[in-house]
């Protein structure tokens, strides 16, 4: 019989304690969110406004676009950008490409407040922000969703939080 008898037990508690720890803490971090019916559905609604601003697409932005629709931004919150202006500006700037993140979708009946975390991909020597924080209002009407107003305000490196909000990153519910 070999002097070093190794059982299984011995032999995994050896391997887990040869892990580095750095990757166990790295499994620990990554999370799949999951996407709600309704995250999809306004993810999807959303990137059909940015494609249609994109090509131009004035059927598609009035399907979309309410009447009655108003951009406000965090420059100037008691100045509304009423929606013959937002689309002039909208279609007048040159297409860039930009991503949805972090999307949460709130139901009230028929509206909809929908908040994310807008990418741009546009140079850093754009007037334009990297990143904006939006809010979505969207009624659900006749001919289906439209959004009545947009919230808007960019998002700064090094920006002091918001009175009553937690500091740092949100808070990981690490219960399966």
């Amino acid at each position: 019989m070999p002097k070093y008898l190794l059982t299984l037990p011995t032999l995994l508690t050896l391997l887990s304690l040869a892990t580095p720890p750095a990757l166990a803490a790295e499994a620990q971090k990554r999370i799949v969110p999951t996407v709600t019916l309704t995250v999809k559905q306004f993810s999807e609604l959303e990137e059909d406004w940015l494609q249609a601003v994109r090509q131009h697409d004035t059927d598609a932005l009035n399907r979309l676009v309410a009447d009655n629709f108003e951009l406000r931004t965090s420059a100037a919150p008691g100045r509304p950008t009423a929606r013959a202006e937002w689309l002039k500006q909208a279609q007048a700037g040159a297409p860039f490409d930009s991503r949805i993140e972090q999307m949460a979708v709130h139901e009230y009946g028929q509206l909809m407040v929908v908040s994310f975390l807008w990418k741009l991909d546009v140079p850093k020597t754009s007037p334009l922000p990297q990143q904006v924080f939006v809010i979505d209002t969207w009624k659900q009407g006749d001919n289906g969703w439209q959004v009545l107003t947009r919230y808007a305000a960019p998002v700064q490196a090094g920006a002091k939080a918001v009175p009553g909000a937690e500091p740092g990153p949100p808070a990981v519910d690490k219960k399966i």
